[in-house]
């Protein structure tokens, strides 16, 4: 063989080593009970399937703490998952795993990201199509919130909810806010609402408010569509691309007793929004539909 084709041939086989990854499961150690974690979930279908719920040792990359719970097949060098608990990289239709740390989406690869005390780290697998850039989900409330180092400004009722989950309440001077109330109401007294400009699908938003109908990304994936029925919805959307940048979780209505219901609904049961992209309530407050999914 020439050495010009022996050259070839090594960056051959590296590339499919490159692309190709391995599959395997750390043997790092889980938190002992009490010891400062993380929690690392995995779900499937815009989480109306749990795979995987798991304490993970803080100060590991996200990739560490996974193969820490399962095992995991790598691709491009071990930063991204190529295949776990079953399900991979998918094309008819096209499907795969994407995570979301403290409630917004990753840009970088999991060996990219470390893990903080208390961080809420959540892996769904699920069609590409109009879902696959969703900026923020309201599933690991009340992360980002409980940890915003510059406090958090809180409408009632939630900020019972914050103040009880220890987070740091205030009145400004951060971007992280938690607000209830109309859809005008929201936009005038926030920037990143008020930036949706009517268009939540455009925005990569999971759901929020269109020509003044409630609307959520449909069980196919795809541009959010309305919800029948429904007067207010739950979203988080992300200020930048970092949870640390800044989040703001809108429950937005039609009307502010539809506001207030809902978030009353969320008070009472955080885990209204667990596992959820957005969530579309009724006049009441009463969950009618998930975004992805057929149910709440």
């Amino acid at each position: 063989m020439s050495s010009v084709r022996a050259v070839m041939a090594v960056v051959a086989v590296g590339l499919l080593v490159l692309v190709a990854g391995c599959s395997r499961k750390s043997d790092i150690a889980s938190p002992a009970p009490g010891a400062p974690a993380a929690r690392i979930v995995a779900t499937a279908n815009f989480g109306a399937l749990q795979l995987l719920s798991a304490r993970v040792v803080p100060g590991t990359t996200v990739m560490d703490g996974l193969q820490s719970s399962t095992a995991v097949e790598t691709t491009y060098g071990g930063g991204f998952v190529a295949s776990m608990l079953g399900r991979g990289t998918e094309t008819a239709p096209s499907a795969d795993w994407f995570f979301y740390v403290n409630g917004v989406h990753s840009p970088v690869g999991a060996a990219s990201v470390t893990l903080g005390d208390g961080d809420v780290v959540w892996w769904d697998h699920h069609p590409w199509q109009g879902a696959a850039t969703i900026r923020g989900v309201v599933g690991s409330w009340p992360a980002p919130f409980v940890n915003a180092a510059a406090g958090v400004v809180a409408d009632a009722p939630l900020a019972a909810t914050l103040r009880a989950a220890g987070a740091r309440l205030t009145h400004s001077g951060t971007p992280f806010h938690v607000l209830v109330g109309t859809d005008d109401s929201l936009a005038s007294r926030n920037t990143a609402w008020r930036a949706i400009g009517g268009d939540p699908g455009g925005q990569r938003l999971a759901g929020g408010i269109a020509n003044g109908v409630v609307v959520l990304i449909p069980p196919s994936g795809g541009a959010p569509v309305p919800v029948d029925g429904a007067r207010a919805v739950a979203v988080l959307v992300p200020v930048g691309t970092k949870p640390q940048d800044g989040a703001l979780l809108a429950v937005a209505g039609l009307d502010a007793a539809a506001a207030r219901a809902a978030a009353a609904t969320i008070a009472r049961d955080s885990a209204v929004l667990t596992n959820r992209f957005a969530v579309a309530f009724d006049a009441t407050g009463g969950s009618l539909e998930s975004a992805g999914r057929a149910a709440p």
